[in-house]
């Protein structure tokens, strides 16, 4: 299947571009995105606000460190709320996420964090704009994660930290069209307080002034219904993945690794909304290559259609926090 126009810009970014035009226009986009790090966003008197950006376009792991954040806070005991985007989505007003709730109307990252945080309890919500989602999340609760926001303006956030991709945490160390860089490295560093770099390997990452943390990704297989599909189990069986992500062969490196090599891969664009057409061939090409199973991830499983019969799994993916950010999170809950 021919990958998506989201997919291959992605791709492209994520590989780096040079030229004189490429890089005049990157310089542009640098400084132009450099002044827009620090968000204009009120705090209301009294609430404590963890700020979480990215520091790539996709890929670095934002939303579900955000999530952990969130899950740690509130497994501690502590009242937060994450304040989700609705990228693509028409809440309408402010609400709060309900983990059945339609991903048209609260976006598919929205509902996969409540869907998450739903065993401690944790509330997401969602709004028309930014402003309006964190002043209704600071009603509901004291501490506000917000996803997707690397800095606040005037007020900074009580506690910034910059996710990246433990395996390449720059991206193409460019912003585009030269790169996938959200604003320029300095900027980004000197918005936040800490970077922490998720992913599987262990490695030592020059954080400029932050510090930097290391959050360990862990997986013991696919949630299948009630039960764990464990990796043994994966790879003696013929599966097939499901993606609406803008970098799936990240998803596909992890499987790999594993041992799991799908029979098929369906690569829609990120956020994309599948159409009939899209089902109905992958439910083909699943039935051709006899499928035992179809894979996604928690996002992705927010938009998939019922594929003809055949379950679908969603990998199970634990990100575990340091103690040093712990004590970060727990400090910023308090207060400073």
């Amino acid at each position: 299947m021919q990958m998506p126009l989201g997919s291959r810009l992605a791709r492209e970014l994520e590989a780096g571009r040079s030229g004189p035009l490429s890089s005049l226009l990157a310089q542009a986009w640098g400084e132009a995105a450099a002044s827009r790090v620090a968000r204009p966003l009120a705090v209301r008197e009294g609430g404590k606000v963890v700020a979480v950006g990215g520091a790539t376009l996709g890929g670095s792991g934002k939303t579900p460190l955000a999530v952990a954040c969130a899950w740690r806070l509130a497994a501690d005991g502590h009242g937060v709320v994450l304040v989700g985007h609705a990228y693509r989505a028409r809440p309408g007003r402010c609400r709060v996420v309900s983990p059945g709730d339609a991903v048209d109307v609260v976006g598919d990252e929205a509902l996969a964090a409540a869907r998450a945080l739903a065993s401690v309890g944790a509330r997401v919500v969602v709004g028309p704009d930014r402003q309006a989602a964190l002043d209704y999340a600071l009603e509901l609760a004291p501490i506000a994660v917000l996803d997707g926001v690397a800095q606040l303006s005037p007020r900074r956030a009580d506690l910034a930290l910059l996710a990246v991709d433990a395996a390449c945490p720059w991206g193409a160390g460019s912003c585009p069209p030269c790169g996938d860089l959200r604003a320029p490295r300095e900027a980004l560093l000197s918005a936040c307080d800490r970077v922490v770099a998720i992913g599987e390997v262990d490695g030592r990452l020059a954080g400029g002034g932050a510090v930097v943390d290391l959050a360990r990704v862990r997986s013991d297989g696919a949630r299948l219904a009630t039960r764990t599909v464990g990796w043994n189990e994966l790879r003696a069986s013929r599966v097939a993945l499901w993606t609406t992500i803008a970098r799936p062969e990240r998803v596909l490196g992890h499987l790999s690794r594993q041992g799991v090599v799908p029979v098929v891969v369906v690569t829609l664009g990120d956020h994309a909304a599948p159409s009939r057409g899209d089902s109905s061939r992958a439910i083909e090409r699943a039935r051709r290559a006899d499928v035992d199973l179809w894979l996604t991830t928690s996002k992705c499983a927010t938009r998939i259609p019922p594929m003809g019969g055949v379950p679908v799994a969603t990998l199970d993916y634990e990100r575990s926090l340091g103690e040093p950010l712990v004590r970060a999170l727990r400090q910023a809950g308090h207060g400073r």
